[in-house]
């Protein structure tokens, strides 16, 4: 297309009366004889986004508050087409919803360079250098230099590239960071860093900031190296860093999303002793602990959250409490209460849905999920429960649909192990296993949920060894955790063994024995044992008389899901 632009300007009669402007998302190349003047748009700064806000509302007879305005600020982050959306949007709606469901604007945003980012060739260096900025920006061209290993010389031309991409961007002291507007879609779409990298960018930043002069223009990277340090448990270099309050929140923020659960409560606690009163702090650290099973503690926290927020978001995180402890009935009632008092948009959607779709209620979790969906299409955790929705209505075209979309927005591991959940329920166990095995080989220590499918696939196919080579490394790295699911999976281990007896030995020890997964296996246990073995007339008899009994039971349960939840993912919420 340049290249055709290029040919029209070279038929032009020069002319000091007419100009010609072109918009390109690329620099264009330089052509001998034909000079072309470049100018770099860069995001608006704060105080023209809010002047862009300002116009547009006046234009639309709109009067938004000071307040409302600066607050539109942050979730326009200096991308005027989101300033045109925004009020768009509250033109049509009110400006009191657009001010509640102000994630819609981040959805805008991030939906069209998600797009775009997966339109792009980017080399594994060009990959590498988009993944640090979208974890850590600024960042001096030293520290990115030392930090991914590539020298100074190619690493200029690395830079220029994305700079005219208008990935990355310079700022006043002539570092480096990601560019606002496409900072959301290139984490999604790049992942977050292992533990080495974070040690690596904290040790980097710690030798450039002992070369320079301490004052203001150091001050964001102070801040940047001791989110770094955190994160990568270094408290020599953490505690040599400034940092504010808000540095705490964020990486307890990045740290839940990430799904490092431990982390995040670390950060959190760590977060609320400065910050007591920061909602945002203790939300996070409540639903850490949640996801860490420390159910007590997140108790706790609730009662010490109705303190300081409104009552919607904390009957919202009851029941998330709730639903995480399996009382799905109570769950629900808490989530309906937070949606009684007020509490709108993607995350009481989907926690509801995931609450009918747990009870065996598929009607009302389709609805409410396309309600979350229709929120924010870009939300892996919501596309993902679509998929699983859509799986258990048995619709396999919605299923797909909505893995293809997960494709985009979620990391391959997730899409990897959602793909095997799917090929295996719509009966494809070899590529169900295929899928599994590339979840498990995505990360060095892949969650519990993605080894357990990839042990079910095994089974699933009389992979002896296989399967019985998981089982030892689920024990091994998950001691403390789903005892039921690990004990679960060895049962059906021996029902494929045929070892019938075996397993109701190790069914006994299940503490949940009213699932539908444990009533399941001990079913087809008692099938196997009853049909194979040469048994007592009094023993037979109470193997029969409760095989009755669970047949009855099943029947009644036949909307309830088979297999526990723990073997899906989900590390909810945004």
């Amino acid at each position: 297309m340049l290249a055709s632009l290029r040919l029209i300007l070279q038929e032009l009669t020069p002319t000091d009366t007419a100009y010609l402007f072109l918009v390109s998302t690329r620099r264009p190349q330089q052509t001998p004889g034909l000079p072309i003047s470049v100018i770099t748009l860069k995001p608006l700064k704060v105080t023209d986004t809010k002047r862009l806000i300002s116009k547009l509302a006046n234009e639309a007879a709109i009067n938004p508050s000071p307040n409302e305005i600066a607050e539109l600020a942050e979730y326009v982050a200096g991308y005027p087409p989101s300033a045109y959306f925004a009020i768009h949007q509250a033109k049509i709606y009110g400006l009191e919803l657009v001010m509640r469901e102000k994630a819609g604007l981040v959805q805008f945003r991030t939906t069209v360079f998600l797009q775009h980012l997966s339109t792009l060739t980017l080399d594994i260096n060009k990959q590498n250098i988009m993944r640090l900025l979208s974890n850590y920006s600024p960042l001096p061209l030293p520290v990115i230099s030392g930090v991914l290993a590539i020298k100074l010389k190619p690493l200029h031309v690395f830079r220029i590239t994305l700079i005219d991409m208008a990935l990355v961007i310079t700022t006043d002291n002539g570092h480096y960071r990601i560019s606002d507007p496409v900072e959301d879609a290139a984490l999604k779409t790049f992942g977050y860093l292992p533990e080495t990298t974070h040690k690596a960018v904290a040790q980097e930043l710690s030798l450039f900031l002992e070369k320079s002069q301490f004052d203001t223009r150091t001050l964001d990277l102070s801040r940047v190296m001791f989110r770094a340090a955190r994160q990568a448990k270094d408290s020599s270099i953490a505690d040599r860093a400034v940092h504010l309050a808000d540095d705490l929140i964020q990486i307890t923020v990045r740290a839940y999303h990430a799904r490092n659960f431990a982390d995040a409560v670390e950060f959190g606690l760590a977060a609320v002793e400065e910050r007591p009163k920061s909602s945002e702090a203790r939300s996070y650290l409540i639903r850490a602990l949640i996801q860490e099973e420390r159910w007590l503690e997140a108790g706790g926290q609730i009662e010490e959250l109705r303190r300081i927020a409104p009552l919607r978001d904390v009957h919202f995180l009851k029941g998330f409490l709730e639903r995480k402890q399996g009382k799905i009935r109570l769950a629900i009632d808490s989530f309906k209460e937070a949606e009684k008092l007020g509490r709108r948009g993607v995350a009481i959607s989907r926690e509801l849905a995931q609450c009918y779709y747990e009870a065996g209620d598929p009607e009302n979790a389709a609805r409410y999920i396309k309600k979350a969906v229709k929120h924010r299409s870009d939300n892996r955790y919501v596309i993902d429960l679509w998929a699983q929705i859509a799986t258990r209505q048995r619709d396999e075209e919605d299923a797909r649909k909505a893995l293809e979309r997960l494709k985009i927005v979620d990391e391959p591991i997730f899409y990897h192990h959602r793909r095997s959940r799917i090929e295996l329920a719509f009966g494809r166990p070899l590529e169900a296993r295929a899928a599994a095995l590339q979840a498990v080989q995505s990360e060095n220590f892949p969650p519990f949920a993605v080894l357990c499918q990839l042990t079910v696939c095994e089974i699933e196919l009389g992979h002896t060894e296989e399967a019985q080579e998981l089982l030892a490394r689920l024990d091994r790295v998950f001691p403390r955790v789903r005892l039921d699911i690990r004990i679960g999976l060895r049962c059906n281990f021996e029902i494929a063994r045929k070892r019938y007896g075996d397993a109701l030995v190790l069914s006994g020890r299940i503490t949940d024995k009213d699932s539908v997964f444990y009533k399941k296996m001990r079913h087809d246990a008692l099938v196997g044992e009853l049909r194979g073995s040469g048994l007592k007339d009094s023993l037979r008899h109470a193997y029969e008389v409760e095989l009755a009994r669970l047949i009855d039971e099943l029947k009644a349960s036949a909307s309830l899901r088979p297999d526990p939840v723990e073997l899906d993912v989900f590390g909810h919420d945004d």
